[in-house]
């Protein structure tokens, strides 16, 4: 029974890949408190940052794992973001459906790009890079520029929690909650194996197009709660605020195992990424980079530590 429980821990976790990402976290962390030690005065404000990153990294964690990958995250975090707060501030949608539509929106975008990739295989890189703009190209059609506010029930929730529980539990809970509640159903092997070996799953049985559909399904999911998050976090509609997400959720999803081939990544390795970097951006603030500098020496850091890792696991 013993060996049984163990095997099946090695089947759906992969130890090295967690304890990697979760040192990195660690260490990101612990370089914040040496250079700022005030920092945790407020490291739960810096960790609810975090949570639309880890909804972006397992959206993306979720295709790579069936060897596609989601140039447009960020692009469909953006637009259910801008929908939603034109919705409340126009149309007086301020209810429950303010944040469904956030979900219908991340969905949307899904479906959209599960029939590109999935129904008529078109590649994924370039059709989501296409989906992308088209994305980005109605977000500043809704809204050209930043608006709020946002409902007030909504911005008390990041305010002072739901039911007395801080939202950052919320959101890291859920997230959590949802990937490993996916990884151990028995359809996540169906994904894994289509990333892995899409020929020795077809013969087997697996309908690899269906799955790749459905991956970029959930990926929409996982898009539209990153935005509920980022909404209550900003309290207003941005057009832009998805921009740099892409990239950077990518990143999460590799430092979380996962590879362009497919077939390998771990959603918890994954979140902890997504806590690391978050930190890391953290970091260049507090050894006082100049604001309108942070952007580009973060994302030449992000980019960096792509290449590191893609080198260390041999280019793939």
């Amino acid at each position: 029974m013993k060996n049984t429980k163990l095997q099946l821990i090695k089947e759906y976790i992969n130890l090295k890949i967690m304890l990697t990402s979760i040192g990195f976290m660690l260490g990101i962390i612990i370089l914040n408190v040496i250079v700022n030690p005030r920092t945790l005065m407020y490291i739960d404000s810096i960790t609810l940052l975090a949570v639309p990153l880890a909804f972006l990294g397992l959206a993306e964690l979720i295709v790579l794992v069936t060897g596609e990958v989601d140039m447009s995250v960020g692009a469909g975090l953006t637009l259910a973001n801008v929908v939603s707060v034109y919705a409340y501030l126009y149309h007086g949608i301020g209810d429950y459906r303010f944040i469904l539509l956030h979900l219908i929106i991340g969905l949307a975008v899904g479906i959209v790009n599960g029939i590109i990739v999935g129904l008529l295989r078109v590649n994924s890189f370039l059709g989501t890079l296409a989906t992308s703009s088209i994305w980005s190209g109605l977000a500043l059609v809704i809204l050209n520029k930043p608006e709020g506010p946002i409902p007030n029930w909504y911005y008390r929730l990041f305010m002072d929690g739901l039911w007395g529980i801080p939202m950052v539990i919320i959101g890291l809970l859920a997230s959590l909650l949802i990937w490993l509640y996916f990884r151990f159903n028995k359809i996540s092997l169906h994904f894994y194996a289509s990333g892995s070996n899409p020929y020795s799953a077809f013969i087997a049985g697996i309908n690899v197009n269906l799955i790749k559909f459905i991956a970029f399904t959930l990926n929409g999911l996982f898009v539209g709660l990153a935005a509920l998050f980022m909404t209550g976090i900003i309290a207003s509609g941005d057009p832009k605020i998805g921009i740099p997400y892409t990239l950077t959720a990518i990143l999460a999803a590799i430092i979380g195992g996962a590879r362009f081939t497919g077939g390998v990544g771990d959603g918890v390795a994954t979140i902890c990424a997504a806590i690391g970097l978050t930190f890391m951006r953290n970091l260049i603030f507090s050894l006082g980079v100049p604001f309108y500098q942070q952007d580009l020496v973060y994302s030449a850091v992000v980019l960096g530590l792509l290449a590191v890792v893609m080198y260390l696991r041999g280019g793939r």
